[in-house]
């Protein structure tokens, strides 16, 4: 999986006329990034957004930050009461399934809110910017070692075996 990643991101960058050294990420300068910088922000540094698309892209997170950030609590709320329910003396696992399916339900949800999200992202972009917000979605999904749902670690076919 890293090496597809790794061959799309190598092939965009080229097909970019950037060339291989377009592949390595350069930092941005001091005093320009940070605890502060947020999603938003990387990004438009990222794809190299005008001042236009910044600001619907802002318009169009902010939009959907309440969506988000319900959907968060609950989750939130959910993983409180399946270590609440996994501590107790005896855990009754019909409870405990419950939550399991609740959770799993509420991340399809969070994907669905996230894809959807991206897709408008996606609408503002040029030809080339589609490119590199594409290769940048992969990795947040799985690629080079990364959890799916964009998480960090272990990816399933990547996953140490146990003895």
């Amino acid at each position: 999986m890293s090496k597809t990643i790794l061959a799309v991101l190598g092939a965009g960058a080229l097909a970019l006329g950037g060339g291989p050294a377009a592949v390595i990420a350069q930092p941005p300068p001091p005093g320009e990034h940070g605890p502060g910088m947020g999603r938003a922000e990387h990004m438009a540094r990222f794809l190299g957004l005008s001042e236009q698309q910044q600001g619907d892209v802002r318009k169009l997170m902010e939009g959907r930050r309440a969506d988000h950030q319900a959907l968060w609590e609950k989750l939130k709320t959910n993983r409180e009461a399946m270590q609440q329910a996994l501590d107790s003396a005896n855990p009754d696992p019909a409870a405990v399934g419950e939550l399991a399916i609740e959770a799993h339900r509420l991340h399809q949800q969070e994907k669905a809110l996230r894809d959807a999200q991206d897709k408008a992202i996606r609408d503002i972009l040029t030809p080339d910017q589609k490119v590199k917000f594409d290769a940048m979605k992969a990795l947040r999904e799985g690629g080079m070692g990364g959890r799916p749902e964009g998480g960090f670690g272990h990816a399933p076919d990547s996953a140490p075996e146990r003895p």
